[in-house]
């Protein structure tokens, strides 16, 4: 059993297509999506299309909370604000629709998975501080849990005795009795240097997890955002991962 883990997909159809085309190849079997699913790029309906094909479960991202009124864009940045303001105008109503009523988080096996935080889910915070780390594994119900928002891959692992490592999330064996709190990075808009998108794999029976990285079209996806008027920081970072 492989199970196919994406997040901040972020209108950006040539990253997506790339990623759902290695996800046949690996032979997954189950698909979900850690929400964001729109913001910031060019095609927000034809994602919207092939998440809906293609994913068993998608939840809920604050970018598609923004687009649909549930979460107020003023507690976006000036950049993430126009570009949200934007999809809104081009945001089929079907569409608008089944944004509005995704899920905030998932259980499945031994699995929690959520777009921001486990604790707060709807409260769209950040995992940058030692507390917000020790809080959410906290509230943890299951070992592992699988998150996106920040777009920077990255696992928090707490063993029995409550010490907590931050490691790297490209390859992960699970032990018993550990906790595991694990970003899985962005595919329409990485940020932690690397331009290519990324997504994750849980090999259920091997107890292992394992970042992949997948490399797109990038200047196609920019000329249309170009074609859009959409803003020019976030054309530009695609090329740079930041």
């Amino acid at each position: 059993m492989k199970i196919a883990i994406l997040s901040d997909i972020h209108s950006n159809l040539e990253a997506l297509e790339a990623v759902l085309d290695r996800v046949k190849k690996e032979g997954v079997n189950r698909t979900i999506c850690l929400g964001d699913v729109v913001g910031y790029g060019p095609d927000p309906n034809a994602c919207i299309e092939r998440i809906m094909e293609s994913a068993d479960v998608v939840l809920a991202g604050n970018h598609d909370h923004g687009v649909v009124d549930l979460t107020p864009l003023e507690h976006f940045n000036d950049v993430a604000r126009e570009a949200a303001e934007w999809t809104k105008t081009v945001l089929k109503s079907e569409h608008s629709g089944w944004l509005a009523g995704l899920d905030m988080v998932h259980e499945e096996g031994n699995l929690l998975a959520v777009h921001a935080t486990p604790a707060e889910p709807s409260k769209w915070h950040y995992l940058f501080s030692e507390a917000e780390i020790e809080t959410n594994l906290a509230a943890m119900t299951l070992p592992l849990c699988f998150v996106g928002h920040s777009h920077m891959p990255v696992a928090f692992v707490q063993d029995g005795a409550g010490d907590i490592v931050v490691q790297s999330a490209n390859k992960i064996r699970f032990a018993e009795g550990r906790k595991y709190l694990i970003n899985v990075g962005s595919i329409g808009q990485p940020r932690d240097g690397d331009p290519r998108a990324a997504f994750g794999i849980y090999e259920v029976e091997a107890n292992a997890f394992r970042l992949e990285r997948v490399p797109y079209n990038i200047p196609s996806v920019q000329e249309k955002m170009r074609r859009f008027r959409l803003p020019i920081r976030l054309i530009e970072r695609l090329s740079v991962g930041a």
